[in-house]
């Protein structure tokens, strides 16, 4: 499961940041996700149950506790350590932790794969030191 995730996920970049959105972009649109769509996106291709706790009535700020109580429901929480390609992080920006993103593989390194306001865009990069201390949770599916 781990592999198709990252797999279906890797589909979704170049896709527009879109706050809300949950649109993947196609050969004739360029589409529009932000962090949590990308998140239920992937798992719509996969037929994961856990898309049945999107919602897309929340603020560019959302609502920090609330996230992490929905990841944790859907999913398995996992000591950061743990952490391998395909698991789902919790990051913090701007002192609350507020995004998300997949843990992906470049060159035998880990990376995250996510919508990134300031990219613009659904991206993928190394998970440098930078982003490693902004990982308040991992989650596995």
């Amino acid at each position: 499961m781990q592999n198709e995730i990252i797999t279906v996920a890797r589909g979704w970049i170049g896709t527009r940041f879109h706050h809300q959105g949950r649109l993947k972009k196609s050969g004739t649109h360029k589409g529009g996700v932000d962090c949590l769509g990308l998140l239920i996106g992937v798992a719509q291709e996969l037929n994961l149950p856990f898309v049945d706790y999107d919602e897309t009535n929340y603020s560019h700020y959302p609502d920090t506790q609330k996230l992490k109580h929905k990841l944790a429901h859907a999913m398995l929480e996992i000591p950061k350590d743990n952490m391998l390609a395909g698991d789902i992080l919790l990051l913090e920006i701007d002192g609350n932790p507020q995004h998300l993103a997949i843990v992906s593989e470049i060159a035998s390194e880990l990376a995250i794969i996510h919508a990134y306001a300031p990219a613009h865009a659904v991206v993928e990069h190394n998970l440098d030191d930078w982003w490693k201390k902004r990982v308040t949770s991992v989650f596995r599916i």
